[in-house]
């Protein structure tokens, strides 16, 4: 076998080699994946709250039909006459009861559809297709199927929608001819109420009778707004409007909301000679001036367009012109 002369390992001689061939790779700097800001997790859900009240409110009444049954067993040994005599009672006054919840229950649906469609309605009011507003309108004139009086401007509605309309303009053709009426009567309700209010808490001596009549005269005067756009509202209704009313308020800033009100309905000049229950009641006119509007747009089953939405600097000088 003949030797193999064995394989030199590579080797580079510097002299042999051209500087100017030599480039230098510098690395690339490392790129990450950019990553999108995800917004915090909402809360999670609390069942055990309604649990809470929904098993408080099951042993309330399983209390009360024990205490019953043996209150009625009592008088049936007394007497059969008693016994029958409070057993209709009984009767009536559970069938009242079932009777209003019932009623509260419909009423709170009653806003919660209406809140459904206005969000819905949003969602088309600017758009250019056809084809998905009617069907929307259809559930909007459905809420108002007994009101005779809206008949007329439905059926014009429908003379005046063409095919060539698209959603966002067959929205507002359907709120201009449908709504408006309904818009005026309800403004017309805001400023009289806001009117009351003013004046009735400038005359009033007392702070707490100032807070009876504000807490009153709103809530009558949410009711009929309500009543108005079809919500016939109960009491728990009620107290939801006035509830959603306040958190438009504070979203919007009720204390910058009422001193530019004053001072601007007013003038700085005029509020120097007022008294300072004549400016409390101002105040408080503005400030229920302002939940009614905030009602308006919360039972109106269409979102008002921006030039047609009321205008809080309007009510005030239409108030204390």
């Amino acid at each position: 076998m003949s030797a193999r002369k064995p394989i030199a390992p590579f080797e580079l001689d510097p002299g042999k080699v051209d500087p100017e061939l030599i480039t230098l790779v510098e690395p690339e700097p490392l790129s990450l994946p950019v990553v999108p800001d995800v917004p915090a997790p909402a809360p999670p859900p609390r069942p055990w709250r309604r649990l809470l009240v929904l098993g408080g409110g099951a042993f309330l009444v399983a209390l009360l039909g024990l205490e019953a049954y043996d209150f009625l067993i009592d008088l049936f040994e007394r007497s059969r006459l008693l016994g029958i005599g409070f057993s209709a009672l009984l009767a009536l006054a559970t069938a009242g009861a079932l009777g209003l919840a019932a009623s509260e229950i419909l009423s709170l649906r009653r806003l919660a559809v209406l809140s459904d469609l206005r969000l819905s309605a949003t969602h088309l009011y600017g758009s250019q297709v056809h084809g998905q507003a009617d069907p929307l309108l259809g559930s909007v004139e459905g809420v108002y199927r007994n009101r005779t009086d809206l008949q007329p401007f439905i059926e014009r509605f429908h003379t005046q929608a063409s095919d060539a309309l698209n959603d966002g303009e067959r929205i507002q053709l359907f709120a201009t001819q449908v709504l408006t009426p309904l818009d005026k009567r309800a403004y017309q309700l805001v400023k009289t109420g806001a009117r009351d209010i003013a004046a009735l808490t400038a005359l009033s001596p007392l702070g707490v009778l100032d807070g009876l009549i504000v807490l009153g005269r709103t809530l009558h005067m949410l009711r009929a707004i309500a009543r108005i756009y079809g919500v016939r509202p109960g009491f728990a209704a009620t107290v939801s409007l006035l509830r959603r009313t306040l958190r438009n308020v504070v979203a919007a800033g009720v204390g910058e909301l009422v001193s530019d009100a004053a001072v601007e309905t007013l003038g700085a000049s005029l509020l120097s000679f007022l008294s300072t229950r004549a400016g409390q009641g101002v105040l408080n006119g503005v400030l229920a001036a302002r939940l009614g509007l905030s009602a308006m747009q919360l039972c109106r089953p269409l979102p008002f367009a921006d030039d047609q939405l009321p205008s809080l600097k309007q009510l005030r000088k239409e108030l204390f012109e």
